[in-house]
C-alpha cells in the first residue's frame, strides 16, 4: 500500500516511529561504524570509535532531511548527530545528550542550519554543558543566499555538508574549539548555495523557499546551458573580489535523476572554469531532499590558504562530499 510522506507517495508506514526506524536502518548496514543513541526526548547517531583528545563535532537538524543528518555520522565527518521529528528541530536535551557521551577533552562544536527552533535548542544545550564544565559552541550556517540580504540572517541549506568535512578534518589536526570555530565561521562566510526548481508547466523559479515563499525570480527553460548560466551567474555576481578557487556541490532535489545531476554539474564545472575560476573540488549527489521538485542546490565555497587543507573528498554510506 502506499502512503504519503512530504507530498509524494511512500511504500513505508508514516508513523510517529519513522525516524527512529531510519536511524535503526542505518545502523543494521554500519553496525561496525556508529551507534544509535535514544532518550526519552529524541534520537541520534553516534561513532563507536572517535578521538576523544580532539574537539567533538555533532550536526543537528530535523528529520526526513534525508542524508542531512544521518548519514554524515563517519570518521571524516561528524562524531554524532542529533535527528529531530519530521521537519522539526531536535530537542535541546538530546543534543546535550550526545554531547555528554562524546566525552571529547576539548568540546564541543554544535553545527546546525540557521532555523530558529534549531539554533535556540543548540544554544540551550550548550548552556547546559557550560553549567557542567563543558565547553561547547553553536555555529550557524547560513548559505542559503536568497533567503535574506543580510548574511547573518539568512537561513542555511546543504552547504552544510561542507561545513561538517572542514570542522571535522580541523577537529582532527588537533586544534582548540576556539580554533575549529574560527576556520569554521571563515568558511560559512565564504558559502553560498541558490535553488532552482522547475514548476508543473517547466517554467524555473530561482530561491523559492522551505516553507514555499514565493521565488526571487523566475525564467523560462530553454536549454542546459541557458540554466547552468542563470544558476551560475546568481554566486558569480558576488564572488568578485574573492579567491578564484572554489569548491563546487551540487545537491539534486528530489525529481531530477542521477543522469541530470552529472550533466548538469559537468556543465557548471565547465562554465565557472571559463569565467575564471579554479575548481579544486566538485562532487554532486542527492544530500538534501526536502524540496520535491525538479531542480537543484549550487552550493560554492570559496577556497583560500585557511581553509584549502581541509577541502578533501570524503566518501561515507552511497555519496561523497
Amino acid at each position: 500500500m502506499l502512503n504519503k510522506l512530504r507530498n509524494r507517495s511512500v511504500l513505508i508506514e508514516n508513523d510517529e516511529h519513522i525516524i527512529k526506524r531510519e536511524l535503526e536502518g542505518i545502523v543494521k548496514t554500519r553496525s561496525n561504524e556508529c551507534e544509535l543513541i535514544e532518550d526519552e526526548f529524541g534520537f541520534g547517531l553516534m561513532l563507536k570509535q572517535f578521538d576523544r583528545e580532539n574537539v567533538g563535532v555533532i550536526a543537528s537538524g530535523g528529520g526526513g532531511l534525508g542524508k542531512l543528518f544521518p548519514a554524515v555520522v563517519h570518521e571524516n565527518l561528524a562524531d554524532a548527530v542529533s535527528v529531530g521529528a519530521m521537519d522539526t528541530a531536535p530537542t535541546y536535551f538530546s543534543i546535550y545528550n550526545l554531547a555528554k557521551k562524546l566525552n571529547s577533552k576539548k568540546g564541543v562544536i554544535l553545527l546546525t542550519n540557521n532555523y530558529s527552533g534549531d539554533v535556540m535548542n543548540n544554544e540551550m544545550a550548550a548552556e547546559m554543558l557550560a553549567a557542567d564544565g563543558i565547553s561547547a559552541i553553536v555555529c550557524k550556517i547560513t548559505d542559503n543566499y536568497f533567503s535574506s540580504e543580510v548574511s547573518e540572517k539568512r537561513s542555511g541549506l546543504s552547504g552544510i555538508l561542507t561545513i561538517i568535512k572542514i570542522a571535522k578534518l580541523a577537529a582532527k589536526k588537533g586544534l582548540s574549539l576556539s580554533e575549529v570555530t574560527n576556520i569554521v565561521e571563515h568558511a560559512n562566510c565564504q558559502l553560498n548555495s541558490v535553488t532552482v526548481m522547475a514548476d508543473e508547466g517547466g517554467r524555473l523559479m530561482y530561491g523559492k523557499g522551505l516553507a514555499d515563499e514565493p521565488a526571487k525570480f523566475t525564467s523560462e527553460f530553454v536549454n542546459e546551458e541557458k540554466l547552468v548560466a542563470e544558476l551560475s551567474d546568481c554566486i558569480i555576481a558576488n564572488y568578485q573580489d574573492v579567491s578564484k578557487k572554489i569548491c563546487i556541490q551540487l545537491n539534486t532535489m528530489l525529481q531530477t535523476s542521477y543522469i541530470e545531476g552529472q550533466v548538469l554539474l559537468g556543465g557548471i564545472y565547465d562554465y565557472f572554469e571559463s569565467k575564471g575560476f579554479e575548481v579544486v573540488l566538485a562532487n554532486v549527489g542527492n544530500y538534501y531532499d526536502m524540496f520535491n521538485y525538479p531542480g537543484l542546490i549550487l552550493s560554492i565555497l570559496t577556497v583560500d590558504e585557511k581553509i584549502q587543507e581541509f577541502i578533501k573528498p570524503v566518501s561515507n554510506y552511497d555519496f561523497t562530499i
